[in-house]
C-alpha cells in the first residue's frame, strides 16, 4: 500500500497555499500605502453641531484612534467607529458649525470621511473645495485635485471674466486657477471661479 502523505502530495498541497499566503500578506502591505491614494466618493456633507469623542480621537496614517459620535445640522447623528478610513483637519469640537463633514457612506455609516473647517462668508450653506481636475460619470460627479469625488449640480455655474463653452473646458483651462463651492443643503458643486485669466 502507498503512503498517503508522500512528498510529492504534500508539495502539491502546500506549495499553492505558501503561495497564496506571500500573495495575501503582499496585498495587504501594499494597501496599507495607499488608503489616502484611492478615491473617495463624497455621498453625504453636513455641518457638525457637536463631537462627542473620546480623548484620544485622532486620524493617524489614514485610520482613526478612538471613536466620535457627531451631532450633524440636518437632525442625523453619526457613529465614526475606531479604525474608520478618514482625515480630520478641524479640531475646534467646542464651537457648534465649527466643522463640515465629508463623507463616503455605506449605508447609515461612514467607510470614508473627512473633518475639515467650515470656511467662507456663509459657512452653514457653503464650503470651499480644492481645484477640480477631471470629471467622472458623464459630468455627474467632479474629481477634486486631493482626490475626493464630489457631485455636481446641473449644469454647474462659471463664474469668469473669460469665457468657456463647458465645464471640461473650464477645467482644462484654468486648473488649479480655480476656487470650487460646495452648496451644502444640495451636498453638490455648484460653483466654480477662475483666479485668473
Amino acid at each position: 500500500m502507498r503512503q498517503i502523505l508522500s512528498r510529492r502530495f504534500l508539495l502539491a498541497i502546500c506549495l499553492p497555499l505558501v503561495a497564496a499566503l506571500c500573495w495575501w500578506f503582499v496585498a495587504i502591505r501594499g494597501s496599507g500605502d495607499s488608503v489616502n491614494s484611492r478615491p473617495h466618493f463624497v455621498s453625504y456633507t453636513a455641518s457638525v453641531v457637536t463631537v462627542q469623542a473620546d480623548p484620544n480621537w485622532a486620524a493617524k496614517d489614514g485610520m482613526t484612534t478612538g471613536t466620535a459620535r457627531l451631532a450633524m445640522d440636518d437632525g442625523r447623528t453619526l457613529y465614526i467607529a475606531e479604525a474608520t478610513l478618514g482625515e480630520i483637519s478641524c479640531t475646534d469640537y467646542a464651537m457648534p458649525n465649527a466643522c463640515v463633514l465629508l463623507a463616503e457612506m455605506l449605508g447609515d455609516a461612514p467607510v470614508w470621511f473627512a473633518l475639515t473647517p467650515a470656511t467662507g462668508d456663509e459657512p452653514l450653506a457653503r464650503l470651499a473645495l480644492p481645484p477640480v481636475v477631471d470629471m467622472l460619470n458623464d459630468g455627474d460627479d467632479a474629481v477634486l485635485a486631493n482626490g475626493w469625488v464630489v457631485p455636481l449640480a446641473t449644469p454647474t455655474k462659471r463664474e469668469c471674466d473669460s469665457a468657456t463653452t463647458s465645464l471640461r473646458e473650464f477645467i482644462d483651462r484654468f486648473g488649479s486657477d480655480m476656487e470650487v463651492s460646495l452648496n451644502l443643503s444640495t451636498d453638490e458643486i455648484d460653483t466654480v471661479t477662475c483666479t485668473a485669466d
